[in-house]
């Protein structure tokens, strides 16, 4: 994963992709990337529906514009991983995490990584760029 992504994935709401238990297509808005230990984190909650869609179908696409011209793609398998480091680290570098679930233990609080990601950078502009891991 380059700088360069991870400072556009901070500064940029993205939103993932995943299979709904419905087979129709969910897309939300995700704002709580992480880059620890060399791989891409996000969190949700275990009582959302992204929680059992991931778990029915790991394929997800996170895409994130920056309003102006150009976006960022990342497709992944969501793998969840029950690691209280990655835990805190979300609780350090958000607010609106600690906000939500009090605590790192929450059982509620889940973490997943995109496992083997395929990163494409694309602008109006003519940039067209595929970044592997």
């Amino acid at each position: 994963m380059t700088q360069e992504v991870l400072d556009f994935l901070d500064k940029n709401v993205g939103f993932l992709a995943t299979k709904g238990t419905c087979g129709n297509p969910r897309v939300r808005p995700m704002q709580s990337p992480l880059f620890f230990e060399g791989k891409l984190y996000s969190c949700t909650s275990k009582a959302k529906g992204i929680y059992k869609h991931i778990q029915n179908f790991a394929n997800v696409e996170l895409s994130a514009f920056d309003g102006k011209e150009t976006w960022i793609r990342i497709r992944a398998k969501a793998v969840f991983e029950d690691n209280l480091k990655v835990k805190e680290a979300m609780f350090e570098k958000y607010e609106v995490v600690r906000n939500i679930y009090k605590t790192p233990e929450n059982p509620e609080f889940a973490v997943f990584y995109f496992e083997n990601p395929s990163v494409k950078i694309q602008s109006f502009s003519g940039r067209d760029e595929v970044i592997k891991g």
